[in-house]
């Protein structure tokens, strides 16, 4: 500031430099995105209202209240399983256990780990931790509230609003800083909570003793191998290269078994045993001479009777073939398993192999026998055979195939968030909105129209994010941690550039391109805050009502209701169905809600009251939808430790936009050690710090993959401690475990001698 003595009093004249944010240039690049603008009066003024914030809320909880009362009555009046039981997959499902409560119980917090699995709990326990900082949240944006409110840089008074709260009706001062050092420290010290009361090793928790993988130590996994490999030649090889570690080790032909690409196999065996069973159906209710439900285009059953048991019979005849044709010419993958009689033969084996490997890359040159190539095998326990995604594994790819799928995921993803940041151009392009006044126009576009564009953005996410399946996850560990980061980041990503575009993208698409199309000032445009909050509870209650509803069993069940030739078959679809619980796109969802929010919570703390309420709401949700609807499942223990490193990550957001909302306020030729921006780039630097400093605390100085990449390896002593560390052995001892092959021609066998 410029200041300068004026009068005999000494009075002192001081001019502000700090200018405000100019967002006069920024507009709401999709205005219709959760309805459109109809002048009808006082409905119109109160739908507009803080951005739509009042409406949506109305509008979306008055959709939830009626929903469940249909379901309520459904239930009463019809007392069908599929609105009353748990979708397990279970013909004779155990009885559910009797528990007395009272409806007021309802309401608490309390989380039932027997009903719902460790898992299961350990996601609510996520759940009630970010709950727990939302309500501090939530108290500090009332501080913001009431001291933005009686500011009045806007010069509004006295016809303030909500949206008079926001950060640029107020200069920045040192409350924004306590704020957010509050919040951050409060947010490091609930994850580190969660991570010792779940034991879950975290960037907050390093010092739990616990793990980060589940494996078998008493088999080890082999990839990279060619795909000439057969088991006498693998086993030569090894006895020649290791004859000195592998005499005592006792490995034989039997403990080695072949991985093959079973994507072809899989399906027609849950066919064929599908129509097994509805086979068995049928005896127990001796209806072999009923005929089979015909459907309008199959012409050739108008002209010639098929009984029920007749059509099946031959179905599985045709399937069983078809089955032992694929049997017999299955392709390998290149990777192997080997069994061995203890784990410390099994280690040393490991120790071998990987030693060989380390001495192999400086006598590249010196090899005679380079048709197996252990340079590039990749040795490992291998993971519990559930564990394991049977139908993504392959044969490798080439180079080529691998690039063309990284550039098909990466056009994919581009299209979707070109064409999710402006969807009302879509709308319009496709003529769907409502003209005029009357009752359906106005109807359409402001109730049915936003409910199906957020309904179409979930689903449209979700295939999305699907495709990313086609990089081969080994593992459904691995796939639920890529389909976590991916929902996450898409979400993020999509929400910063619709805000900071000054105009729909598709517009950009069509060569309207200048340089300031994208400006970062646009982020801090007020109706962004606003957008946030709609999105966020539009989000939560389409969750809430895509889970009770059950409608992903109700869209699959109304595919395949074209496909049913008897009644016995609907009925073993229905009681064959199993729901799993997607933990990888809730923990998403939750964790991008939480970074969006702390974005926005400085500049438009009205949010944090929209986020608590539905965070409170959503977390009843799904203990009810993982109590009554969600079978118990197990997921991947480095889902719950990432979702707690990317809240953590994610928590630096509310210093850095205030750091960059000073910034820019003050202008590029004000220097960076102002009093005003000293706060929030201190505080900046102090988190970021913290999260380096845990980073190293939880993982090491250096990541694995970066010391592989440069050939670092510690002594022989420290390698065995760094491999065997964060490994808890699975214990599984299945017969077959590793051989689905093996498995179905033992089942095969079984059911031919019943």
């Amino acid at each position: 500031m410029n200041c300068s003595k004026t009068g005999g009093k000494n009075k002192m004249n001081c001019n502000h430099t700090e200018l405000e944010i100019n967002t006069s240039n920024c507009t709401n690049t999709d205005a219709y995105a959760y309805g459109i603008s109809i002048d009808i009066g006082w409905f119109n003024e109160w739908i507009v209202w803080e951005g739509g914030i009042a409406f949506n809320t109305v509008y979306w909880l008055l959709i939830l209240l009626i929903s469940f009362i249909v379901l309520h009555i459904l239930r009463w009046k019809f007392n069908c399983r599929l609105l009353t039981e748990r979708l397990d997959g279970l013909e004779d499902p155990p009885p559910p256990v009797e528990r007395t409560s009272h409806w007021v119980d309802w309401l608490n917090f309390s989380i039932d780990e027997e009903a719902i699995g460790k898992d299961g709990a350990t996601f609510l326990w996520f759940q009630y931790r970010l709950i727990q900082i939302e309500l501090l949240r939530m108290a500090l944006s009332i501080v913001l509230i009431i001291m933005h409110f009686h500011s009045d840089k806007l010069g509004e008074r006295p016809n303030k609003t909500l949206r008079s709260t926001g950060l640029y009706n107020s200069g920045i001062n040192g409350t924004h800083g306590v704020i957010c050092s509050a919040i951050l420290t409060v947010l490091a010290w609930l994850m580190r909570k969660h991570g010792q009361h779940r034991c879950i090793r975290a960037l907050a928790s390093h010092d739990v003793d616990s793990f980060s993988s589940i494996c078998n130590r008493r088999w080890l996994m082999i990839t990279g191998l060619p795909i000439s490999t057969t088991v006498d030649s693998l086993l030569e090889y090894l006895m020649c290269t290791f004859e000195s570690s592998f005499s005592a080790k006792g490995i034989h032909r039997e403990q080695i078994v072949m991985a093959h690409d079973l994507s072809k196999l899989l399906p027609v065996v849950d066919r064929l045993d599908f129509i097994r069973n509805v086979k068995l159906q049928i005896n127990r209710k001796a209806n072999k001479g009923k005929i089979f439900q015909r459907r309008f285009w199959d012409f050739k059953s108008y002209f010639k009777k098929v009984d029920a048991f007749s059509y099946y019979n031959k179905a599985e005849e045709m399937l069983a073939i078809e089955k032992d044709k694929i049997i017999n010419n299955l392709e390998f993958t290149g990777t192997v398993f080997i069994h061995f009689d203890s784990p410390s033969e099994a280690k040393a084996t490991k120790i071998a192999i990987t030693r060989y490997q380390s001495n192999l890359f400086w006598k590249r040159g010196q090899l005679k026998n380079n048709q197996f190539q252990p340079s590039r095998w990749t040795v490992r326990y291998a993971p519990p055979g559930s564990d394991l995604s049977w139908i993504h594994m392959k044969k490798p790819r080439p180079m080529w195939m691998t690039m063309a799928v990284w550039l098909r995921l990466a056009i994919i993803y581009s299209i979707y968030i070109f064409m999710m940041a402006a969807p009302a151009s879509i709308v319009r392009w496709l003529h769907l909105e409502g003209h005029g006044l009357d009752h359906g126009s106005v109807f359409w576009n402001r109730f049915v129209l936003p409910t199906l564009v957020s309904f179409f953005t979930t689903k449209l996410t979700n295939w999305v994010t699907q495709q990313d399946q086609h990089r081969r996850h080994l593992t459904v560990t691995k796939a639920s941690l890529a389909s976590f980061r991916s929902i996450c980041f898409l979400e993020i990503i999509l929400y910063l550039v619709r805000m900071m575009a000054r105009k729909p993208l598709p517009l950009l698409l069509a060569g309207d391109f200048h340089r300031d199309d994208f400006r970062l000032e646009c982020l801090f445009f007020p109706v962004h805050g606003s957008f946030v909050a709609c999105c966020i509870i539009v989000n939560t209650i389409g969750g809430i009502l895509l889970n009770h509803l059950r409608f992903d069993f109700l869209w699959s069940y109304a595919k395949k209701w074209f496909t049913f030739r008897s009644e016995e078959e609907k009925n073993v679809y229905i009681t064959s169905y199993r729901a799993e619980y997607d933990f990888a796109s809730n923990y998403a969802e939750l964790v991008s809600n939480f970074a969006l929010t702390s974005i926005f919570i400085m500049i438009f703390p009205v949010i944090s009251l929209v986020s608590c309420v539905f965070s409170i709401l959503r977390f009843l949700s799904d203990r009810a939808a993982l109590t009554q609807i969600y079978p118990v499942s197990q997921i991947g223990h480095n889902l719950h430790r990432e979702s707690i490193n990317m809240a953590l990550k994610f928590g630096i957001a509310s210093p850095l936009t205030l750091l960059i909302y000073r910034r820019i306020q003050l202008g590029p030729n004000r220097n960076l050690l102002d009093p005003g921006i000293v706060a929030p780039l201190c505080l900046t630097i102090l988190y970021l710090t913290y999260l380096i400093y845990a980073h190293f605390k939880s993982r090491g100085v250096l990541p694995k993959w970066f010391r592989r990449l440069l050939r670092i390896r510690p002594r022989n002593a420290r390698s065995n401690e760094e491999d065997e560390e964060d490994v808890i052995d699975s214990m599984s001892n299945t017969q077959n475990e590793y051989d689905p092959v093996a498995q179905i021609r033992e089942d095969d066998l079984c059911k031919a001698q019943v």
